[in-house]
């Protein structure tokens, strides 16, 4: 059984221009996204997570929108060996104070090292995370460059990382509640995903849609890791 980390490597060096996924944005060109430019850019966010003093094991909030910047992201988190957690951004469907306050509510069970976010949320996620003194980094994805260098993923912390750790942390919808967190190890992951591709009998020539919200299981899960990871 191996980890995210290595299999994202492993792909980085041995098919890099295959596509990886195709980001379908309203109004825009459909933008896809090789293998190489997928690891490249997670290995930028993996470099301002290390920066930024982010360890294996910690807990890092994503509070993005659906884009490249939430991709690169959540997968520098993996490759840091840290443990990415996608929230809801906030927009004109839910309503700001219930936002705020449920979000403040995750951040205390959660505990999380670092918050990614943009510049313009700043200001909402400081005014939580002033309540809470787990977050030591708020990282803004204009701070993240492309100064690291890609020869570097070969050393990434998430290659140390073991298949009973934890690598993700996925949150229920809340319907009766607060959402519950879910700590899910690589090799949960793993095996759900080998089930799913049996039971599809999914090759690497098909394509999988989604247009659930990376925050919801099946869509981070049947739509997001599997078609990469496999």
């Amino acid at each position: 059984m191996r980890t995210f980390s290595e299999i994202l490597v492993d792909f980085y060096q041995t098919r890099p221009e295959q596509t990886a996924l195709t980001l379908l944005l309203t109004g825009k060109e459909d933008q896809p996204v090789s293998v190489r430019a997928l690891l490249e850019g997670a290995w930028q966010y993996t470099a301002a997570l290390q920066a930024a003093g982010v360890k294996p094991g910690e807990v890092v909030i994503l509070i993005l929108q659906h884009s490249a910047d939430l991709v690169y992201a959540y997968f520098g988190a993996i490759l840091n060996g840290s443990i990415p957690s996608i929230m809801p951004f906030l927009t004109e469907k839910l309503l700001p104070e219930r936002y705020r306050a449920d979000l403040a509510a995750l951040f205390s069970v959660t505990q999380p090292e670092a918050v990614i976010t943009y510049p313009e949320f700043e200001s909402e996620v400081r005014a939580i995370t002033a309540q809470n003194t787990s977050v030591h980094a708020v990282l803004l994805t204009s701070q993240v460059t492309g100064s690291a260098n890609p020869a570097d993923i070969r050393s990434a912390p998430g290659l140390q990382r073991q298949p009973e750790d934890t690598v993700l942390l996925q949150h229920s919808s809340g319907t009766t509640g607060l959402q519950k967190g879910v700590a899910l190890t690589h090799r949960a992951v793993l095996n759900q995903l080998t089930a799913y591709r049996q039971a599809l009998s999914l090759s690497d020539q098909d394509v999988v849609v989604s247009w659930l919200p990376l925050y919801h299981d099946m869509g981070l899960i049947a739509g997001f890791l599997m078609p990469i990871l496999s």
